[in-house]
Order: C-alpha cells, then sequence, then structure tokens
C-alpha cells in the first residue's frame, strides 16, 4: 500500500518564522548594551575632560630623593709611602680608633731612619766633648785669673814697701816709680784675664748652643723618620664604620704619600642629603617640616641646609633628625623625601588643566557658562599647585566648572561649544 506524503511547507515556514524572531531579539540586546556602554564612556569622559571649583584643603609640598649621610666622617690617608704588604679590612667592616686598616712596607725610609740614629750618636757623643772642652777652657781662664791676683798682691806689697823705703830717704824715686809701674802692669794683666775669661764664656756658650742645635735637630729628624715609618700602619682615625676604600688596594701596589685611602662614618648620627629641582628650591627653606621614606617608614626631620648652587638642574637640601633612626639606617641608603612648604585651609581648589605648570602665574581657562551651552575664555591667578590640585587665588568662584583638556584647535578660542567638547 501506498503512505499518503504530510506537508513539509508548512514547518519549513514555522522553523524559520521563529529563527528570524530569535535573531531580532539578539539584535536588540546588543545594541542596548552596546548603548549603555557608550554613554557611559561618554558620561566618563565627560567628568574626566572637567572639574569643578571646590571649598578644600590643599598641602603643598615637593619632593626628591637622596641618601643618609653620617654626621660625622673622616678621610683615612696614608702618611707615608710605600708597598701594600697586607689589607686588614674591607668596607663595612667595624673598627676602632687606632685599628690598623691596611700595611706599608719601605725599605728606603727605613734605611733612613737608621742613618739617623747613628746621626743621633754622633751629635750626643759631639755634644759631650764640646760642653768637656768647654769646662776645660773656662777652668784653665779662672787658673790664669788667680796666677794675675797672686802677682798683682805681690806688686802691691812691693809697691808699699818701697813707699816705706822712700819715706826713709833708703831708695830713690826712680825705685818707687819702677815699683808703681810693676803695680799697674799686673793690675793690667789681671783687668786682660777678667775680659778674656768673659768672651770665652760667651764663646763656648756660642759653640755649646751650636751643638745642642744640630743635636735636638737630629733628635728632631730621628723622630720624624720613626714617625713616619710607624705610620706606614694606615689605621682608622676614629671609631665607626669604614665605609669606603679606595680601589686598586692590592698586595705588593704603590701608594702615594698623603693619598686618601678610605673614610670612616660614626653610625650614631645621620641626616639626610636631598636632590630637589631648581625650581622648586626657591620655596624651601631651613626649618621647613620635611617626612623621609626609608624601607616603608616615614622618619620626619626638619630642613637645616639648602645649597645655594645649581648642579646639573638640581639643588641638594640636608633633612636633619632629632630623634633616634631606625636600626637599619646604613651610610648611602637611598631614600625619598618630602617637604612641606605650604599649607592652606578652606581655599579655593581645583584640577589643575593641561599647560598650567607654574605655581603663581596667571593663566588663560574656559569656565562652564550658566547656560551650560558653552565655555567661556577667562583669565585666572593661579596660586600654589599640589600635584594634580591648584589653588585659585581670582578669576574663578565657588561651584565654577573648568575645561580641564581645551583641543589644540580651540585654544585661542574666545567660548568653546560643549557640543565641540563632547563630540
Amino acid at each position: 500500500m501506498f503512505d499518503i506524503p504530510k506537508d513539509r511547507s508548512r514547518l519549513n515556514k514555522t522553523s524559520w518564522f521563529l529563527f528570524i524572531v530569535i535573531g531580532i531579539t539578539c539584535a536588540i540586546f546588543i545594541i542596548s548594551l552596546a548603548s549603555r556602554q557608550a554613554f557611559s564612556s561618554n558620561h566618563a569622559n565627560s567628568d574626566s575632560l572637567v572639574s569643578s571649583v571646590k571649598n578644600a584643603s590643599l598641602n603643598i609640598t615637593i619632593s626628591g630623593y637622596g641618601k643618609f649621610v653620617p654626621r660625622t666622617q673622616r678621610g683615612i690617608n696614608a702618611l707615608s709611602g710605600g708597598h701594600i704588604v697586607e689589607v686588614f679590612k674591607k668596607p663595612g667592616n667595624l673598627v676602632e680608633e687606632g685599628e690598623i686598616i691596611l700595611s706599608l712596607n719601605n725599605p728606603k725610609l727605613l734605611r733612613l731612619l737608621e742613618t739617623s740614629e747613628l746621626a743621633l750618636l754622633e751629635e750626643q757623643a759631639n755634644q759631650q766633648r764640646v760642653m768637656a772642652e768647654s769646662a776645660q777652657e773656662l777652668e784653665d781662664q779662672r787658673g790664669k785669673i788667680r796666677l794675675a791676683k797672686v802677682r798683682l798682691a805681690l806688686a802691691d806689697a812691693e809697691l808699699i814697701a818701697h813707699k816705706k823705703l822712700k819715706d826713709n830717704q833708703v831708695i830713690s824715686t826712680l825705685d818707687l816709680h819702677k815699683a808703681l809701674v810693676a803695680w799697674e802692669q799686673e793690675d793690667a794683666m789681671l783687668q786682660m784675664e777678667l775680659s778674656r775669661f768673659q768672651t770665652l764664656k760667651k764663646t763656648r756658650k756660642a759653640i755649646e748652643d751650636s751643638t745642642r742645635y744640630r743635636l735636638e735637630k737630629a733628635i728632631k729628624q730621628q723622630e720624624l723618620l720613626l714617625s713616619e715609618v710607624e705610620q706606614l700602619d694606615v689605621r682608622a682615625s676614629m671609631a665607626g664604620m669604614l665605609t669606603e676604600l679606595a680601589d686598586e688596594l692590592e698586595i705588593g701596589r704603590h701608594v702615594e704619600e698623603g693619598r686618601a685611602v678610605g673614610m670612616i662614618a660614626d653610625l650614631s648620627s645621620y641626616y639626610a642629603r636631598i636632590n630637589i629641582t631648581a625650581a622648586d628650591a626657591e620655596y624651601v627653606s631651613p626649618s621647613l617640616v620635611a617626612q623621609v621614606q626609608f624601607k616603608g617608614v616615614e622618619i620626619k626631620g626638619l630642613v637645616s641646609r639648602v645649597d645655594p648652587t645649581v648642579n646639573n638642574g638640581s639643588v641638594e637640601i640636608d633633612i636633619s633628625f632629632s630623634g633616634d633612626l631606625p636600626a637599619a639606617v646604613r651610610p648611602n641608603i637611598d631614600v625619598t623625601a618630602r617637604v612641606d612648604i605650604a599649607e592652606h585651609h578652606n581655599t579655593l581648589v581645583v584640577d589643575r588643566p593641561v599647560g598650567v605648570v607654574r605655581a603663581h602665574r596667571e593663566y588663560p581657562m574656559f569656565v562652564l557658562d550658566q547656560t551650560h551651552s558653552h565655555f567661556q575664555r577667562r583669565h585666572v591667578l593661579v596660586g600654589d599647585i599640589a600635584g594634580d590640585q591648584m589653588q585659585v587665588l581670582d578669576g574663578l568662584y565657588l561651584g565654577d566648572t573648568v575645561l580641564l583638556n581645551v583641543p589644540k584647535h580651540l585654544v585661542n578660542s574666545s567660548q568653546i561649544m560643549t557640543e565641540d567638547v563632547y563630540e
């Protein structure tokens, strides 16, 4: 028997109809979702393009970077030249005052020291000889004086006797005159010997002084060379940490006299040396409050110094601390710092438009009209600037809306329509 065929065209039409309905529904959903995202995006963009003036507090700070510096540091110098024998310490080692950092050898200096010791012994012997000669010569002169006095006394006795004999007319006047001349001769000899004694004392004193000076010179020379030999051991000038040691300090290398070989720092006290821009430096002065950030810790301090010179567009400032610092603080560790230069309360504040870069300047800005149909050009006096916000001194009022990013082709316009901004 034959089967009667079914009507399939009706079923196909129904399937196509359902498919079209489902497709239209999905399209409507996608369009709705896209429109919502577009509306949300336009709304967000419009918010980022403008900013409203409000009353708020504004803390003005500047930032910089730098490092911790020990307040007390001393250099280590090689006071004597020589070749390195041994290096005992490395950067980071703690040292005590007088502890040996490195040792040098200088054979020439050692030979000079031995020669100076022999020269000192020679001068000491020479001084002893001169002193003995002086004593002998002075004693000889004293003997001559005593002899002259004896002769003068004898001449005096003879003169007295001749006077008595002359008075008794035993001798002639000529004999008395001869006795008087003999007395005067002995008296002159005594005076001459006394004068020679004074001259001899001065001469011998000069010779002794000269000998003593040569001896003192030899002593100083020997002490100086001995000190230079002792300084072949380069020692720590104070207790602390050895923070620096010159490069190429290897065994066998020569170190020149007076060369700086290292640096020692006292770990008990630090300050922060910070670099800031030259433009910010004009607002910084000593005694301003500052915060130094170090490994997540904020340390309060005060600006103690502002360098008057500019190097490569930056200025150095020093920040001192009154309290104890964390134990992890070490010399030359990098830090960041923030200096509070001003703080304003209940002042007009608005986001900073593009192009506003310097504080206390007048800038042209576009302010939304009351009809919200266009932005009108105004001249606004800007006060301090803190990041993306600025203080308004004149030209804007509470609630005014400012255009933050003006299209380049509309910068010189007197007004800008809102549709030109949000298109």
